[in-house]
């Protein structure tokens, strides 16, 4: 299933066209860049739309999409796309719909921290609204080679242990070229509460990792686990290592409707904090802890710090 850029002529454009050709590279699929044209209501009947305008805007969008076409290395299969659509984010997910994408691809807005995320009107709606995963590319994704591999693909698990379109989008992206996954969780404990407290959220955290997230990836996958706990969930992002080539992806709230997206207060948490591309998934059946694979054995999985949890 192909890969789909949701394309403005813009720096931002530009961070995602990066981010969605090396997942487009990664799973050797199709790469779709589009973008979109508002559909015009003309409410005055004496001054309808011109047709050299209308003509004068696609031409326009069209070259825009060559140029951006020419930005992209010719080992991955390309096609080009606009959408007229009431709105750009109806549009992007009718394109998204209409093309069976398997990721939508976002640039986000300027003017934060350099390579934070900071979203616009479009991405939110589409975060709280979308039934196809979106990945956000920070405001730097560009610098990293479109040839660069996918080095890992860490999975923040909460403490249900995740959904379904969680670990199905992280095999989608790491068995093809057998990417490590990391299944991360962050945990947030009143520093008041003492160090006991601390080590019951670690130890709840890792029999999460351990039973549900694991048995819900394919067995052939390298996978690790890491649960980091601190008083905010800002701090706790601090202590982990991230590789600027490394992909997050993280579950929607448990607010949101089935298949679709709300994004939550840790997710939120997390887009105004990390620094690497991220996909937000929409929620699903909820994986609980304690669910295991038909042959009732889990995957094993190693803890980063060493030894198998």
């Amino acid at each position: 299933m192909p890969i789909m850029v949701a394309y403005r002529h813009s720096s931002a454009g530009r961070d995602a066209l990066r981010v969605g050709a090396r997942l487009a590279r990664s799973r050797g699929t199709k790469l779709y860049i589009v973008s979109v044209i508002p559909r015009e209501v003309e409410h005055d009947t004496f001054a309808p739309p011109s047709a050299s305008y209308d003509r004068f805007v696609f031409d326009q969008m069209g070259g825009w999409l060559a140029e951006a076409a020419s930005l992209v290395a010719g080992d991955i299969e390309l096609h080009t796309e606009i959408e007229v659509s009431d709105s750009e984010e109806q549009g992007i997910l009718d394109a998204a719909h209409r093309l069976h994408a398997e990721v939508i691809v976002l640039g986000t807005a300027t003017g934060g921290l350099l390579g934070r995320f900071t979203l616009g009107s479009v991405s939110n709606a589409l975060l709280h609204s979308s039934d196809v995963p979106v990945t956000l590319a920070p405001d730097d994704a560009r610098e990293v080679a479109q040839d660069a591999p996918i080095s890992r693909v860490t999975v923040a698990v909460g403490d249900l242990g995740g959904n379904r379109t969680l670990f199905d989008t992280a095999a989608f992206i790491a068995s093809r070229r057998g990417i490590p996954v990391r299944l991360l969780t962050l945990a947030t404990v009143d520093p008041g509460r003492g160090s006991a407290a601390a080590d019951r959220a670690r130890t709840q955290a890792v029999q999460t990792l351990g039973t549900a997230a694991v048995s819900s990836l394919p067995h052939d996958l390298d996978i690790t686990t890491r649960v980091e706990v601190a008083g905010r969930i800002d701090q706790a992002v601090e202590q982990v290592d991230w590789d600027p080539a490394e992909i997050v992806l993280i579950g929607s709230s448990r607010l949101a409707q089935a298949r679709s997206m709300f994004l939550g207060s840790t997710a939120a948490k997390l887009v105004r904090t990390l620094s690497v591309p991220m996909i937000v998934v929409p929620r699903d059946d909820v994986m609980r802890t304690g669910a295991a694979d038909a042959s009732g054995a889990a995957p094993t999985a190693t803890d980063e710090r060493g030894g198998e949890r």
